[in-house]
C-alpha cells in the first residue's frame, strides 16, 4: 500500500495551515483566546478548537517523553497544589502540579473541581446550595486520588532500588495517597508558613506556580479570561506543560540558562523544540500507549461536578 507523507502532518486536514503553532505561542505567552483570536486573524471558535487539539499532541508528548525516562530517574519530586476557577468564582479548581526539584521537569498538571469555601455572604451560600443541587458536589476524595494515580504513573520512572523523595506541604490528602503505594517513598514536610525562597525544599514548584500566574492569563488573580469549565483549564494545563518542559528556558536571568530546557537536562532533547517542532507530525493515543485513566484528558471530557454540562470543541470527523 501507498500512503502520502503529508497526511502524518498536522496541517494536513487544515483549510488554513499554521493556525496550531501560532496558538501555541500565543497561548503561552499569555494571551487569552480572543486575544489570540484576534492576532492570528481568526474566530475564536477556531483557537478553541487549536487548544483542543494542542492538549491531545501535548499529551501524546509527554507520555513519549515519560517512557524515555523509564528507571532513570534520581532527583527528588516536589508536589503542590495551586488554585483558580472554572467557570466563575463559584467554581474554584485546583491544579496538582508534580515537578523534578533540580531539571525543573513537569510530570504532573492534574485540575480537578472544589466546593466553594471560606467567608461567604447569605446568598452566595444559597447559590451554593442552588449549584451542588442542579450539577452534584465535587469529589471531595479527588485530591488524594489523582495523587495516587500520578504516583503509581511516576513509579516507574525510578530504579527498583531507588527510594523516591517526594517534598510536599502538610497537606493531609497527600500523606494518605503515599501510604497506599507498595513503593517506599521518602516523604518530606515543609510548613506552608515557611519563607518562599531558594532554600526552601518546595522552592522549584513555588517558582513554577509563580511562572505560571505569570503566563497564563486565566491564572491571574482578576480576569474575565477564566476558562468556562473544567475541561479548557486542564487543556490549557497540558500545553503549558509541554511549553515549560521543551520551549521554555529554566532561568530567564542568565544567559546560558534561557537556551537549557528542563527537557535538555534530563537528555530528552539536545535544543530547545519550538511549537512547529513539537507539532509537526501527528500522534495517535495507540501508538503512544495512552492509559485508560488518561481517556478523558485526551477526549476533553473532564468534569468537575458529575452533571456539569461540557463543550467539545474538536470536530468529529477530526482525529
Amino acid at each position: 500500500r501507498w500512503f502520502c507523507d503529508a497526511a502524518f502532518t498536522i496541517d494536513y486536514w487544515k483549510k488554513k495551515t499554521g493556525v496550531l503553532t501560532q496558538a501555541y505561542r500565543l497561548i503561552t505567552d499569555g494571551q487569552a483566546l480572543r486575544q489570540a483570536a484576534r492576532t492570528i486573524g481568526v474566530a475564536v471558535t477556531t483557537v478553541k478548537r487549536a487548544e483542543r487539539q494542542l492538549a491531545k499532541q501535548a499529551l501524546l508528548i509527554h507520555l513519549q517523553q515519560e517512557r524515555a525516562l523509564t528507571a532513570l530517574l534520581q532527583e527528588p519530586l516536589a508536589l503542590d497544589g495551586a488554585r483558580s476557577f472554572a467557570g466563575s468564582q463559584n467554581e474554584p479548581a485546583e491544579v496538582n502540579g508534580i515537578f523534578a526539584t533540580e531539571s525543573g521537569f513537569c510530570f504532573e498538571l492534574r485540575a480537578f473541581g472544589l466546593r466553594r469555601s471560606g467567608t461567604m455572604t447569605q446568598r452566595q451560600r444559597e447559590l451554593r446550595e442552588q449549584r451542588d443541587r442542579r450539577l452534584g458536589r465535587p469529589d471531595p476524595q479527588a485530591r488524594r486520588k489523582l495523587v495516587e494515580q500520578a504516583l503509581r504513573r511516576l513509579e516507574a520512572l525510578f530504579a527498583p532500588k531507588i527510594t523516591i523523595e517526594l517534598r510536599t506541604d502538610q497537606e493531609p490528602a497527600y500523606a494518605i495517597a503515599i501510604k497506599a503505594l507498595k513503593r517506599k517513598i521518602r516523604h518530606i514536610t515543609v510548613s506552608s508558613t515557611a519563607r518562599r525562597d531558594s532554600s526552601n525544599p518546595l522552592w522549584m514548584i513555588n517558582h513554577k506556580h509563580r511562572v505560571q500566574r505569570h503566563c497564563l492569563a486565566s491564572w491571574r488573580r482578576e480576569t474575565i479570561a477564566h476558562h468556562k469549565n473544567l475541561a479548557g483549564l486542564q487543556d490549557r494545563q497540558l500545553v503549558h506543560r509541554v511549553w515549560l518542559n521543551n520551549t521554555k528556558g529554566v532561568s530567564e536571568r542568565r544567559l546560558p540558562d534561557r537556551r537549557i530546557t528542563p527537557a535538555m537536562r534530563l537528555g530528552l532533547s539536545d535544543k530547545r523544540l519550538t511549537g512547529s517542532e513539537l507539532f509537526f507530525r501527528r500522534r495517535f493515543p495507540q501508538r503512544e500507549r495512552l492509559p485508560e485513566s488518561m481517556r478523558p484528558l485526551y477526549e476533553g471530557t473532564l468534569k468537575a461536578r458529575p452533571r456539569e454540562v461540557g463543550n467539545q470543541y474538536i470536530h468529529s470527523y477530526a482525529y
